[in-house]
């Protein structure tokens, strides 16, 4: 079996930016195998926002093992600067950057008049963007509907002259599994069971096979809400009060729960709701009343350190070979962080 992979969510939003430095430096030395940034400009909860890639730039060079990654969007930075961005943290690094890509956030784009239009399509020129100055030294033309470039070049090539940064994929939408499936490095979706798992990468498959692709070539990775006490009741009672965040009203009627969510909180989910909305905010909290204990369960792993191994061995037999962890609603978190390190992850690549 391939090696299982365990990254961690840094506290963001939450430390400040020496925890932050202090918590990377930490997870290198436990042994973790990567850090994933939230890439944003606010947070829902009223916590200062510290730029991720700069904050990368700063625990590249105080960690030696670790893959350093962050979950972007294409709307907020100009390919061109963007592939200058991570050509030189890669260099800082070593040649430890990746980069998680979505459709895009409300909160990082609504209120400061950012563009949110058609973001499939801005998000694949990026990509072609940031390859093709990252190819060569030369100067290199492209035109697009989004971005167009005339004789321009970055003169920095990424470290060791590797071709390209790892690109990660955050969605569950049929176009965005067929990109990953033809063309991308990983696939990162959030809030999902271990059959929703399973049914998508199907359909990654697919498209890698059609391209002449194996899915060994994809980095199958799942970030995931987990709670790790000394039973099911220690552990869930701390995650409770944040169930909104954990399931996807759309994924929640997929997996099979029939639950009868009022007009009021249909649509809502993190990607739609802006900082400054009190109003939809709280309706967004509020909603998780809804979602029972046996489906929070269900779409996070949560339990005794025994009950954490069984779920996460669910998920690997449905395909995942890399867990992003967000580990904060655990009691007490870094207990769970040391769990994880020292029996948790030797359990499964000893």
């Amino acid at each position: 079996m391939n090696k299982i992979k365990f990254g961690l969510v840094p506290p963001m939003p939450g430390a400040d930016s020496q925890g932050l430095i202090d918590f990377c430096i930490k997870a290198d030395k436990a042994g973790f195998d990567s850090l994933w940034f939230p890439d944003h400009l606010a947070f829902i909860a009223p916590s200062p926002a510290y730029e991720a890639w700069t904050i990368a730039a700063a625990i590249a060079q105080l960690t030696d093992n670790i893959l350093i990654g962050a979950t972007s969007d294409p709307h907020r930075n100009h390919p061109a600067v963007f592939a200058q961005r991570l050509a030189t943290i890669d260099h800082l690094s070593k040649g430890r950057v990746a980069l998680g890509l979505g459709v895009g956030e409300s909160m990082n784009t609504d209120a400061y008049g950012i563009p949110w239009d058609k973001p499939f399509q801005r998000m694949t020129e990026s990509i072609d963007i940031m390859k093709l100055l990252w190819s060569t030294k030369e100067t290199v033309d492209y035109k697009g509907d989004f971005f167009k470039l005339d004789k321009a070049s970055l003169l920095l090539n990424l470290y060791n002259d590797r071709k390209s940064v790892p690109f990660y994929f955050a969605t569950h939408t049929d176009k965005g599994l067929d990109l990953i499936g033809k063309s991308g490095d990983g696939w990162m979706p959030l809030d999902l069971t271990p059959d929703l798992y399973k049914e998508s990468l199907s359909k990654i498959e697919t498209s890698a096979i059609s391209a002449g692709r194996k899915l060994d070539d994809i980095d199958s990775t799942l970030w995931v809400f987990t709670s790790l006490g000394e039973n099911e009741d220690e552990a869930y009672k701390t995650l409770e009060p944040f169930r909104y965040v954990c399931i996807m009203q759309d994924q929640l009627k997929k997996a099979g729960y029939d639950i009868d969510i009022p007009d009021e909180y249909k649509g809502l989910n993190y990607f739609n709701i802006t900082p400054t909305d009190e109003d939809r905010k709280q309706k967004f909290r509020d909603m998780g009343k809804f979602f029972p204990r046996e489906a929070v369960i269900d779409f996070t792993i949560t339990g005794s350190k025994k009950a954490c191994i069984n779920k996460i061995e669910k998920y690997i037999n449905k395909g995942v070979n890399h867990f992003v962890l967000f580990h904060y609603f655990s009691p007490d978190p870094n207990l769970a962080m040391e769990v994880y390190a020292k029996e948790i992850i030797p359990y499964f690549n000893s």
